[in-house]
């Protein structure tokens, strides 16, 4: 009751009628804090303001620390010791390109024959099946041509050499063991690769490489948290493809059908990193769906490839869906949510479907381990489920910390909305068993950002849940340990990102902990805490001992059956079918009464 008293006083006239008219008393409904006509910009380390992208993973982490944090002690978050774009790694470069005169080509410091082919193949494994970074018979062409008069080559293919440097660099650093430098083994190739980079303005480059090209730098950038970067990179690939009529059927008696099918298997690498990257940061996607009419490319001979590739596309089709609907401008927690996320569902249980039947995490019953491009696809899958359904989360946070106007707390009982948190968490749950099956295994990325982006939002996902109602997850801290044994590997073989990750998220469970106690022992929800504790040190301790041999299976405690879990398709279906669009367009008046 106090509580409630406590916000009644905080209504706003332009929100509610005045009890004096004797109108009844409702509310607008409640309005997602997510959603694009409600985004939030926070100041970085130098002091400049930053764009809260609406769907980005970082944003979303910043501010539910940020609320619990002011929460907690009554103060603004400092900035000291946090992640931001730019700001992890430094290239010990300004920006500025050689001009030819000043620099010769120097092929000195490059690795032998044999070793690059090593570090070619590394990139095949790793990248090969998910993105078309490099055409591997005229690549390979072409590194015959180097090999035989490398100075030559170099000046005479300024594109091909910039590619090739691009190509060593992720192979090295695919392969490094244990990194103790300041920047990812590698660097140094792709800052070489980069002051050598040609200005595409007049240069008449294979469109093909050229967006080859950017593709490679934009997902470098991305896994060094240079977003905006990558942003802009992939977007001149975009536009670069779409002046040459990759996203068209490119059906014209001029065109080579080697080259079209070059074309359309680049397009679609293009589109599925723009989509993933813009995501990411939480802007617009850079082409509308409806302009799209490019086929898939018929890739003879490689089925599984085909398959993997028109599931990557679907869930990139997903994210815009995600990011247009429920992030939109007209994004709120009533009916439109509910219809939104229906819609969404339904798609991704599409794509579960044809996961099921053609890429199942455990296809192989006689062996344990699962395909690494499976378990890619099924970790994006989840990451949409969870992008779709967190507002709900948020919202509830907000209200469990005393951090918003409305009291939202009992909503949590209709069936929808239970069904659509427990759905959040069941799938963060999931990426958790994915990726401890993925470290087990030693197929867990280190680099590239996909596995580490899929544990820190799961544990953003645990422990949210753990705060909002002890019901909904009695026991969060097997899951979040994994969750930090899985960021502390990153961060032993060199990955900063995942430590700061690892940092803030211990932080955060910290401080929550510290308001539950205190709110169960002494004071109402909504009351802010007069004093300024510090921080537990112990459960900050940044140790990263993931020394033991035990399977993270066994370590949770978890049974052969419980790790094999996995969402279907009809379940997927069911939630969808039985959600009322109804119960989120309650007025507030009757639910306070």
């Amino acid at each position: 009751m106090q509580r409630q008293n406590h916000l009644h006083k905080e209504k706003s006239t332009d929100q509610y009628t005045a009890a004096s008219t004797g109108r009844v008393e409702t509310q607008l409904p409640l309005v997602n804090p997510l959603a694009f006509h409600m985004t939030d910009w926070v100041l970085g380390p130098d002091g400049k303001p930053l764009f809260m992208g609406t769907s980005s993973n970082w944003a979303f982490g910043r501010r539910v620390l940020n609320m619990t944090h002011m929460r907690c002690t009554g103060h603004t978050l400092s900035n000291e010791g946090l992640l931001f774009d730019s700001a992890v790694y430094d290239l010990k470069w300004d920006g500025n390109r050689f001009r030819s005169s000043d620099y010769a080509f120097e092929i000195s410091d490059l690795p032998t024959r044999d070793h690059a082919i090593y570090l070619i193949n590394s990139v095949k494994f790793h990248c090969g099946r998910l993105f078309y970074l490099f055409d591997e018979d005229i690549f390979m062409e072409r590194f015959a041509s180097f090999h035989e008069d490398p100075h030559g080559f170099a000046q005479r293919s300024p594109l091909w050499y910039v590619h090739y440097l691009l190509i060593l660099a992720f192979g090295k650093v695919f392969l490094a063991q244990t990194r103790k430098s300041q920047q990812p083994v590698g660097t140094e190739l792709f800052v070489q690769a980069m002051k050598l980079m040609p200005d595409f303005t007049y240069y008449n480059a294979d469109p093909v490489e050229e967006t080859q090209v950017l593709c490679c730098v934009a997902l470098w950038l991305q896994c060094l948290n240079h977003r905006p970067a990558a942003h802009r990179v992939i977007g001149q690939a975009l536009r670069t493809a779409l002046s040459c009529g990759m996203h068209t059927e490119m059906r014209s008696p001029y065109l080579n059908k080697d080259y079209v099918e070059r074309c359309r298997t680049v397009w679609w690498t293009i589109y599925v990193l723009e989509r993933q990257i813009t995501s990411l940061l939480g802007v617009p996607p850079g082409i509308a769906e409806e302009s799209i009419s490019t086929p898939f490319p018929e890739l003879p001979g490689q089925t599984q490839k085909l398959i993997a590739l028109r599931i990557q596309v679907q869930l990139s089709q997903i994210l815009a869906k995600i990011d247009q609907t429920v992030y939109g401008r007209d994004g709120k927690l009533d009916g439109r949510y509910i219809g939104a996320t229906q819609l969404v569902l339904r798609d991704i249980a599409e794509v579960t479907q044809r996961l099921e039947s053609s890429l199942d995490l455990h296809a192989n019953e006689a062996m344990s381990g699962i395909s690494r491009v499976s378990a890619h696809l099924h970790l994006q899958l989840h990451q949409c489920i969870v992008l779709t359904t967190r507002p709900l989360l948020y919202i509830f946070l907000q209200s469990r910390l005393g951090q918003s106007r409305v009291a939202p707390m009992q909503w949590i009982q209709s069936e929808s909305v239970k069904s659509l948190i427990q759905i959040c968490i069941d799938s963060a749950q999931q990426m958790l068993r994915v990726l401890s099956l993925l470290q087990d295994q030693g197929l867990l990325e280190n680099f590239l950002t996909f596995d580490l982006d899929a544990a820190f939002i799961s544990a953003l996902t645990i422990l949210m849940a753990a705060a909002v109602d002890s019901s909904l997850l009695p026991d969060h801290s097997p899951w979040s340990q994994c969750a930090y044994t899985i960021l502390g590997g990153m961060a032993l073989h060199g990955n900063k990102i995942a430590e700061l990750n690892l940092k803030e998220l211990r932080l955060l469970e910290s401080e929550l902990d510290q308001i539950l106690a205190h709110d169960s022992q002494v004071l109402p929800a909504d009351s802010m805490l007069a004093s300024d504790p510090q921080p537990n040190e112990a459960s900050l301790d940044l140790s990263l001992d993931t020394a033991s041999s035990d399977p993270l299976s066994q370590h949770l405690g978890l049974s052969f059956s419980d790790w094999n879990y996995e969402l279907s398709s009809d379940q997927l279906i069911n939630i969808a079918d039985s959600l009322d669009t109804d119960q989120l367009g309650w007025p507030f008046g009757e639910l306070a009464g």
